[in-house]
């Protein structure tokens, strides 16, 4: 619900907001869309009593995703259409998994997978997608979060003695030189766990510098917002719409479940290994159309641990990339009404009687990079979500993954709509 709502859905109400917007960056406008809360007991998705709790991995996740899968297309008359996954965060695990799932079934009448998109995903372990890059991150970014000298100063010796940032110099290495282990085996001296927690010091802090930090998009600030969605949230207003009694009536939800985003608490421990250690590398070598993007705003999972887990992995012959991925410049087309809103912002005397609606920016928008079936982009601007806070940008991508454009770098305008790519404002 997450996704329909408030990313890539034919209308959005995002957070602090009044009323929902139509999206003029729907993706129903591109393809067949279909949102699905999973695993089962997640938001509005039912299950039976303590169902939840017998999930034990990726493989009993991906089991009961395709038995789902294939009622819903015999229900709904759609075998042998193409199948595209797409999500961000803890779908770096999810989608790769079941997409390996669906590929070995070998029957394209239900599963017939052409692609995947994973945004911000989970694909490897949080040492390398957030430890260790997570102290040079904030020397980027440290004009966003202010923390004080002697704290930067003092958690940069520890991202030395834990050895971070000698694994991040090998790991940015293009080509890679060969397999490297884990972060902390660059440690020097007798340190803890405690010690090398360097996320949740940089997190801590941040937070009483701006108590509204969001690890999510690091450049929001107080005050709260409200959330319909109710997640994250502490803002006063219309929090978590979908528990409403008269909503789940509405939209058949019987009997009535207590709904939250991320789902069924009951679920256990993945005790699967991460997919880029498994299966992310088959499912690339299989539809040779896998596409990994990163919102660079995002501190819970950062572009450069993505980067630094995809460069240790090997898929279509040969490990990571084998030249720098930050070179080439990601294009998203500006779209029409970004001169109205500009021209308003400019020369407005009055309270529009109309509103602009949803707006997104263009121009380049961040770099990419493809090889051998893979493609890697990181969003300026973007947090983790990227639809959300930069729906060009995540538009573009899927019109790539679905094969309408041929590059992430290509200029012109969005293949649904034509003219105004310049920016300029219409006449």
């Amino acid at each position: 619900m997450d996704g329909l709502f408030q990313e890539n859905g034919p209308f959005l109400w995002q957070p602090g907001t009044h009323l929902p917007q139509p999206n003029p960056f729907a993706w129903t406008n591109l393809t067949n869309m279909v949102w699905i809360d999973q695993p089962i007991g997640t938001g509005l998705s039912p299950a039976a009593p303590g169902a939840p709790a017998q999930i034990k991995d990726e493989t009993d996740v991906a089991r009961d995703f395709a038995g789902f899968w294939k009622n819903f297309i015999e229900t709904f008359k759609m075998q042998g259409f193409d199948v595209y996954f797409t999500g961000e965060s803890y779908a770096g695990q999810y989608i790769p998994y079941i997409s390996s799932y669906f590929l070995d079934q070998n029957d394209t009448t239900y599963y017939n997978v052409k692609g995947i998109q994973i945004n911000d995903p989970a694909i490897g372990t949080f040492d390398v997608y957030e430890e260790a890059p997570a102290v040079a991150y904030l020397n980027q970014y440290n004009n966003v979060l202010n923390l004080n000298d002697s704290f930067v100063a003092a958690i940069n010796q520890r991202a030395e003695a834990c050895g971070y940032n000698a694994f991040m110099d090998l790991a940015l290495t293009f080509p890679p030189t060969g397999k490297f282990p884990a972060p902390l085996s660059f440690a020097t001296g007798n340190l803890t766990l405690d010690d090398c927690d360097v996320v949740d010091d940089i997190y801590l802090a941040a937070l009483y510098v701006n108590p509204c930090f969001n690890f999510y998009h690091i450049t929001d600030y107080c005050p709260f917002l409200w959330d319909e969605i109710g997640f994250p949230s502490l803002g006063a207003g219309p929090n978590n719409y979908f528990n409403r009694t008269d909503v789940q009536k509405a939209l058949n939800v019987k009997p009535h479940i207590d709904y939250a985003v991320c789902g069924d608490e009951t679920l256990g421990l993945d005790n699967s290994l991460p997919s880029s250690f498994t299966v992310l590398p088959g499912v690339i070598e299989r539809t040779n159309n896998v596409l990994v993007g990163n919102g660079n705003l995002d501190f819970l999972v950062l572009s450069n641990g993505t980067l630094a887990t995809l460069n240790n992995m090997t898929w279509n012959g040969a490990q990571g990339f084998s030249s720098s991925p930050f070179t080439d410049k990601f294009f998203v087309p500006y779209n029409p009404t970004i001169g109205d809103a500009i021209d308003g912002i400019l020369f407005q005397v009055e309270i529009p009687t109309v509103s602009v609606g949803l707006v997104a920016g263009g121009g380049y928008m961040g770099t990419t990079h493809t090889e051998r079936g893979l493609t890697f982009v990181m969003v300026d601007h973007a947090g983790h979500q990227i639809p959300q806070y930069v729906p060009g940008a995540g538009y573009r991508q899927l019109e790539f993954l679905l094969g309408r454009i041929d590059s992430l770098t290509e200029q012109g305008d969005f293949t649904t709509q034509s003219g105004n790519y310049t920016g300029t404002i219409p006449l």
